[in-house]
């Protein structure tokens, strides 16, 4: 994790106060005025590759420094058949009029919305504490990871449309879940056979993951994207997958049941994302969430400013940490993220049934 008691001797260090390593008499609350508490370019690069280390898909996806609050990202590539005839029917004359060969523009609008936290401890905890003085150093550590988890679940699973007082973080953008334009149903959660897109009791896990794949629009699946295509699970669903491997009496097996080997379905990667299996966000709708989606054209983005300030309350015998920062999350493609749901009665059974 972040060691803060290093980014924040840099920011000393970019305002002119040395070497960059603190003082023997300065303290952490010292170096945070520094800089206003303002991280500069560098240390905005370790804090934001801190923050992706308990995100799997904020680790994979395609990350964005924003310099403007408001900026969209794009990419284009070709769109179908370019070559054609180079004469006319039945001549020798060359054909001059030639349909022009389809750019596609993908494009991910972010617009940075503010983010905030607020941590404190008392002077009592931190004499009291083993790690003494070095504990803040811990404290800020624990933020900084604690923040990357929380971004990521907003990444995820952020709505607008939730009512603001009973999920005021989820309600602060639309993730990626709500920008997708194709939800798969399970055979429990849809209401009739159109909507039934899998069955995982009768067809197991692998339906889940068949479902997903064919339902990769027909443009992106013929192209090179397909290599990049990852399929991120709950935690009983890798497991469910895992026992269904063990169950197998193959070399394949055995390594399900004494190892960790990377988990792969007809060549595409299984990937387990904490963030799918936080109770807060199966709450969101009672279901449990899998999505199959190309992470290049899962964007998400930081504005530029991270601040991280102390308030001491010195009547009070405590010191408050306030961290605000600016993020937003996108979609290049809006078909290229597919997201399957299930029940949560049928996340509790699936491990069970794989192992038959």
């Amino acid at each position: 994790m972040v060691n803060m008691n290093n980014v924040l001797s840099q920011v000393v260090a970019a305002a002119g106060k040395g070497n960059g390593a603190m003082k023997e008499d300065e303290t952490m609350y010292d170096a945070m005025f520094a800089n206003a508490g303002i991280l500069d370019r560098k240390q905005y690069n370790t804090f934001v590759r801190e923050m992706q280390i308990n995100s799997v898909i904020l680790n994979d996806a395609a990350f964005k420094r924003m310099d403007r609050e408001s900026e969209v990202t794009s990419g284009t590539r070709i769109l179908g058949r370019v070559m054609q005839d180079g004469r006319l029917k039945e001549s020798r004359t060359t054909k001059k009029d030639l349909k022009e060969a389809k750019i596609g523009f993908g494009q991910a609008e972010l617009n940075a919305k503010k983010l905030k936290a607020k941590t404190s401890i008392l002077d009592d905890d931190l004499d009291d504490n083993i790690e003494g003085k070095q504990f803040e150093s811990t404290l800020q550590s624990m933020m900084g990871a604690a923040m990357g988890e929380d971004l990521a679940a907003i990444a995820v699973f952020g709505d607008t449309d939730l009512d603001y007082d009973e999920e005021p973080l989820f309600h602060t953008f639309d993730g990626w879940v709500k920008q997708a334009t194709t939800t798969l149903k399970s055979s429990e959660l849809g209401s009739t056979n159109a909507e039934k897109a899998f069955n995982v009791h009768e067809d197991t896990i692998e339906a889940l993951f068949d479902a997903l794949i064919a339902a990769v629009p027909a443009r992106i699946r013929q192209s090179n994207l397909m290599n990049n295509f990852n399929i991120y699970v709950p935690y009983e669903v890798e497991d469910a997958y895992r026992n269904l491997l063990k169950a197998r009496n193959t070399a394949l097996g055995d390594s399900m049941q004494v190892g960790n080997a990377p988990l792969k379905y007809k060549r595409y990667n299984i990937k387990y994302a904490p963030e799918l299996d936080a109770e807060d966000c199966k709450a969101l709708d009672n279901t449990a969430t899998c999505l199959g989606g190309f992470p290049n054209l899962m964007r998400w983005g930081v504005y530029k400013d991270i601040s991280m300030e102390m308030e001491r309350i010195a009547g009070d015998e405590q010191t408050n940490f306030w961290y605000r920062m600016k993020g937003d999350a996108g979609l290049e493609v809006f078909s290229s993220l597919n997201v399957a749901k299930l029940t949560i009665e049928e996340l509790a059974e699936i491990q069970d049934e794989a192992k038959a």
